[in-house]
C-alpha cells in the first residue's frame, strides 16, 4: 500500500484475464487493522505509517479493503507436481527476509519445517535465487520500489520443465518520473523521500 497508486494497482491484479494462483497479504496490508483504532502518542514511525494508511484509505473502496483485509498470510499451491510455498518475508515472519544480506544459517532457521520445495518471497525489495537445506528460494524483488541499487522493475518468470522448475529475475526500465508526477498531483505522503526512493532504489 505504500505508493501513489493503490487502486489502479490492484485493479491490474485483480483483472480476471491474469488468472492470479495467490494472493498474500504483506507487510503494509497489516495497516489497515493496525490502525483501526489510534492513540495520541504516536511514535514518528507510527506518525508516518498512518499518513500512508490514510492515503491508501482515500483511494481504495470498501470491498478493496476488505479483500486486502481477509487475505491468508500464506498460500501453498502445486504447479507441475511442485509444491510452492508463498510468504511475504519468510515462512516464520512477513517483515523478515530473505536476500543476499541473510545468512545462510538465518536462512536455515527460516525455512525449517517448511515441506515444499520452492519458496516465493519478498519483503526485502531486493531480488535473490538461491538453494538451501534442498529448497529452492525466489526471493522476486519490487515492481516499482527496488532498494538494492537497480531502480528499474523487478519481477520472476517460473519455468517448469519435466521435473523441475527453473528461476529466472528479469529486470525492465519503467517511467519513474511519470510516476514521480502522479505521487505529486496526488498528495502522496513524504514525496520528496518517495522521489528520492524509485530514482535511486535505496
Amino acid at each position: 500500500m505504500k505508493g501513489p497508486m493503490p487502486s489502479e494497482v490492484f485493479k491490474l491484479l485483480n483483472d480476471e484475464e491474469l488468472q492470479v494462483l495467490a494472493w498474500i497479504k504483506g507487510n503494509t496490508d497489516m495497516w489497515f487493522k493496525e490502525f483501526l483504532e489510534v492513540g495520541e502518542n504516536l511514535s514518528d514511525r507510527e506518525k508516518q505509517l498512518h499518513l500512508y494508511y490514510k492515503y491508501s484509505k482515500k483511494y481504495l473502496s470498501h470491498d478493496q479493503v476488505e479483500f486486502i483485509d481477509n487475505l491468508p498470510l500464506e498460500s501453498s499451491i502445486m504447479i507441475n507436481n511442485i509444491e510452492v510455498l508463498c510468504v511475504h518475508g519468510t515462512p516464520k515472519s512477513m517483515v523478515e527476509a530473505i536476500d543476499v544480506t541473510v545468512h545462510k544459517d538465518d536462512i536455515k532457521k527460516a525455512i525449517s519445517g517448511v515441506k515444499e520445495k520452492l519458496i516465493l518471497c519478498g519483503h526485502s525489495h531486493s531480488s535473490f535465487i538461491g538453494e538451501v537445506d534442498g529448497k529452492k528460494i525466489f526471493n522476486v524483488g519490487s515492481v516499482g520500489n527496488s532498494l538494492d541499487g537497480d531502480n528499474r522493475i523487478s519481477y520472476g518468470i517460473l519455468e517448469f520443465l519435466e521435473d523441475e522448475v527453473k528461476l529466472i529475475n528479469r529486470r525492465i526500465e519503467y517511467p519513474v518520473n511519470e510516476i514521480i508526477d502522479i505521487a505529486i498531483k496526488n498528495k502522496f505522503p513524504f514525496t520528496d523521500q518517495y522521489r528520492n526512493c524509485i530514482l535511486n532504489a535505496r
